[in-house]
């Protein structure tokens, strides 16, 4: 094998000198070992005056040089690209800058889930507030979910449940949070919806950031088995009438049980009192009417009830049950939920001695929100865990445990007994109007003493509306109004026509007896004896002397006003209707308060007059275009109650 010559100064590093001029090979390649010219180089040493470096190509050097991937220096050495060198330190800043950042990243985490886990910034307690009906089931759930939640930031949490009726619930949000109960809640559990929107009446819509229901219980009616099949169809809007009727028992083949006898309790009853109230407003009111012009059967049907010790579901309860003969019970029915009849009517013998009654129709429905609550005592680790316990509560789980205690919950069939048979529901009642539900559930919260009310009645309307005049118009809203009355009401009717004004019955209690009859009867035969008469109306000098009786007559703990119908004109030029505004003016008593009330049909005249009038007085004046319309109906109700 051929010898290479040392490097000589210029020459680049491990690259022989170009010779001045090299043969080719006469074979065209490179000299092997074995040709004549490389045999006769064997045994020439290193330095040789006859040495010559073996001949290479251009060609060959460039794949040399290009293969060694250097470049020549301004000494004409090769070296390593700057490029190169740059562009391996900064794979080798960013790689330690990633292990660096993965370093400590995994160490802060660590640390920081080590603190939650060790709770350094220590627990606190989130309230729940559960109707009485449920809370049992509730606190187990609360000990399932504390034994594993996890920390909520650096904070151990912890579900601590109490049981409450909702109207201790509101008031406390209201006026002051009873100490009884806890800390002030961070989630609620109403048996309804009601309850809810009874908070935001009193408390503000912004009280309560989430609402969505948990189980469901249909109200009805824990009846004595033999009255059951005796109430048959007869729906929520029979209730007003049975409960004060002393007969309405005896009419339906029950002779000597007498009225209904139900009791409406508002303590321990799961809302259930409040539910039927909206079931029989809805069933009363007239078509297209909201629920509030069924207040008056409300008011009939709350102050009907029998009266008990107290207005718990225990004592209800207790009366309904109690032994001897059960037609001259103080008892015979009790407004209820499904699942609170099912679980007291749990014994061998609860099916001789009571049964279960659904109303037809829409259902009233116990619906069990989960009521997330907002304000300056909830902080964001208990609105965070009382929203994580309202689903922890969803699962199929504790939705099982909810069915067996006699709920209706999604994916769990509650199995019956011998009193309750879970039967197939229909629709539910809806109320969407949250204030419409407040008013209605005052009504059985604050329960109305009965108002004084004068009914003063345009004898002269005899216009033609939906076939009827508008006396028989009005003649039918008021006979139906005065049925639904508390029985406390006092009601007085004064008539006039074109030529005078007279009292037809005396101021007095619906109960009272008017010749010989109720004042109830009295009122409504009266009305229905009335035939339009007249083509004027002589309005102001009768209101003028109704107003002073009312002021002399004046009932002291009662609502007391004057509810005029009229359809105009006045006629008797004796009153202007400047007069009689200056006439109430000076008439008007801060002591004894009488408020005249308007209905004033069609285009009147005189409404500027019963406008300033009403005002006077503080009353309410309001215009109805037709009699024959929903409108005077809830005008008629709103206004006689």
């Amino acid at each position: 094998m051929g010898r290479h010559s040392r490097p000589g100064p210029g020459d680049s590093f491990g690259e022989p000198e170009e010779p001045a001029d090299v043969p080719e090979s006469p074979t065209g390649r490179f000299p092997r070992p074995g040709d004549d010219a490389a045999d006769a180089d064997a045994g020439k040493g290193v330095g040789d005056a006859g040495y010559e470096p073996s001949p290479l190509t251009d060609t060959a050097r460039r794949r040399i040089a290009a293969f060694e991937g250097g470049h020549r220096s301004e000494t004409g050495r090769r070296g390593v690209s700057i490029s190169v060198i740059a562009a391996l330190i900064t794979v080798v800043v960013v790689v330690g800058a990633v292990i660096l950042w993965r370093f400590f990243g995994d160490a802060l985490s660590h640390r920081s889930a080590d603190a939650a886990q060790k709770c350094l910034d220590g627990s606190v307690n989130v309230g729940v507030v559960a109707d009485p009906s449920i809370a049992a089931d509730v606190t187990k759930f609360a000990q399932s979910f504390n034994a594993v939640v996890t920390p909520i930031g650096d904070r151990c949490v912890k579900m601590t449940v109490t049981a409450a009726d909702s109207d201790r619930v509101i008031d406390g949000f209201v006026s002051k949070w009873p100490a009884d109960l806890g800390d002030q809640p961070a989630l609620w559990i109403p048996a309804s919806s009601i309850g809810a929107a009874r908070l935001q009446s009193s408390a503000g819509k912004q009280v309560v950031s989430d609402a969505r229901s948990l189980v469901s219980s249909p109200v009805v009616l824990a009846v004595r088995p033999q009255i059951k099949d005796a109430l048959a169809q007869q729906g929520w809007g029979a209730l007003p009438g049975l409960q004060n009727n002393p007969t309405a028992l005896d009419g339906l083949n029950l002779p000597g049980w007498g009225s209904l006898k139900l009791a409406l309790p508002t303590v321990g009853d799961a809302d259930a009192t409040y539910l039927t109230a909206e079931a029989v407003a809805s069933a009363s009111a007239p078509a297209n009417a909201p629920a509030t012009a069924g207040l008056g059967a409300v008011n009939a049907l709350v102050g009907g009830q029998p009266k008990l010790a107290d207005s718990t579901a225990d004592a209800a309860w207790k009366a309904l049950m109690g032994s001897g003969d059960p037609a001259g019970g103080q008892v015979h029915a009790v407004a209820t939920t499904e699942q609170q009849l099912f679980s007291r009517a749990s014994g061998s013998d609860a099916k001789n001695n009571v049964a279960e009654w659904l109303p037809p129709g829409p259902v009233a429905l116990a619906d069990y929100p989960t009521v997330l609550l907002s304000g300056s005592w909830v902080s964001g680790e208990q609105a965070s865990a009382a929203s994580e316990f309202a689903r922890f509560m969803r699962k199929p789980e504790q939705l099982t445990a909810l069915a067996k205690a006699g709920f209706r919950a999604e994916g769990a069939a509650p199995q019956g007994n011998d009193v309750v048979n879970f039967p197939q529901l229909g629709a539910p009642l809806s109320i969407e109007d949250e204030s419409v539900r407040a008013t209605l559930a005052a009504a059985v919260s604050s329960p109305a003493t009965g108002s004084a009310t004068t009914i003063m009645l345009d004898q002269a309307m005899g216009a033609e509306e939906g076939g009827k005049s508008r006396l028989a118009n009005v003649v039918a809203a008021l006979t139906n109004r005065i049925g639904a009355l508390s029985p406390n009401a006092a009601v007085g009717l004064w008539t006039f026509n074109g030529v005078e004004g007279k009292s037809a019955v005396p101021m007095g209690p619906l109960t009272d007896q008017v010749d010989g009859q109720p004042r109830s009867a009295a009122l409504t035969g009266t009305l229905g004896g009335l035939s339009p008469s007249g083509s004027g109306a002589v309005s102001f000098t009768t209101l003028r002397l109704a107003y002073g009786e009312a002021l002399t007559n004046f009932r002291e703990g009662q609502a007391n006003s004057i509810l005029v119908i009229t359809q105009g004109p006045h006629s008797d030029q004796s009153l202007d209707g400047p007069g009689l505004v200056q006439y109430v003016k000076s008439a008007v008593d801060p002591a004894k308060p009488v408020a005249v009330n308007v209905i004033d049909l069609g285009d009147d005249s005189d409404r500027a007059t019963w406008e300033a009038v009403a005002q006077a007085s503080g009353g309410t004046y309001q215009n109805v275009a037709t009699s024959d319309s929903p409108d005077l109906a809830t005008a008629v109700t709103n206004l006689l109650s």
